[in-house]
């Protein structure tokens, strides 16, 4: 994803806010977001959704606690589980790869809690039932403006002012409201940068941004 969004060559990149907010700060601008259409969503924010093997949820977080997370530059599943957790992490990671191999690993016991973002967990719930049946809802993490939209650093503003245009009006054409539906998705915001920098105070210090093995 990191390679991807810092690429001259990719015109338009649906990216993660932390990398955007953080690494590739001097190497990509914000475009926009999606507003979301699902529980855990609000517009153009959401609430992480903090899954647990046990019903004990959040009060079980120990450092024997093992939490299976998708990438450590992931906002959703990273900075806000561990910005849930008080600012750090006192227990083991798994490092998934993906939200959906998260909630597998909690979901047979390989680990006792993750953060899933709200769209992804609306659509393991849709996908797959019986997966998001053998894990316990423990809360939400902090309330984040969706992935955003980039353009490499030094696009013209006429170009990201056509694209955030044609991105609202395909938003608000009726004649994909199926596919809308079933994105979850639910219009188009134009935002910047300094809209993602808020985020940065999740994670005030390197310890929280750190992943302990």
């Amino acid at each position: 994803m990191l390679d991807h969004s810092a690429d001259a060559a990719c015109a338009l990149v649906h990216a993660c806010g932390w990398p955007v907010a953080t690494v590739l700060r001097d190497k990509v601008t914000v475009v926009g977001a999606f507003n979301l259409d699902h529980p855990g969503a609000d517009g153009h924010h959401y609430c992480s959704t903090l899954i647990s093997a046990s019903e004990a949820g959040c009060s079980a977080w120990t450092d024997d606690c093992t939490a299976a997370v998708n990438g450590d530059d992931s906002l959703s599943g990273w900075i806000s589980l561990a910005c849930a957790a008080g600012g750090t992490w006192p227990g083991r990671v798994l490092s998934t790869g993906a939200h959906l191999e998260s909630v597998r690993a909690v979901g047979d016991g390989r680990a006792g809690v993750a953060s899933i973002d709200s769209t992804s967990w609306a659509h393991i719930g849709r996908l797959f039932p019986e997966l998001a049946r053998r894990v316990h809802v423990g809360g939400q993490g902090p309330r984040v403006p969706s992935p955003p939209l980039v353009v490499p650093v030094g696009t013209p503003q006429r170009c990201i002012d056509e694209i955030r245009q044609a991105m609202a009006r395909a938003l608000a054409d009726p004649e994909i409201d199926a596919v809308r539906g079933e994105l979850l998705l639910d219009g188009f915001v134009a935002l910047d940068d300094v809209d993602y920098e808020p985020i940065l105070g999740l994670a005030p210090d390197d310890r929280s941004r750190r992943i302990n093995r």
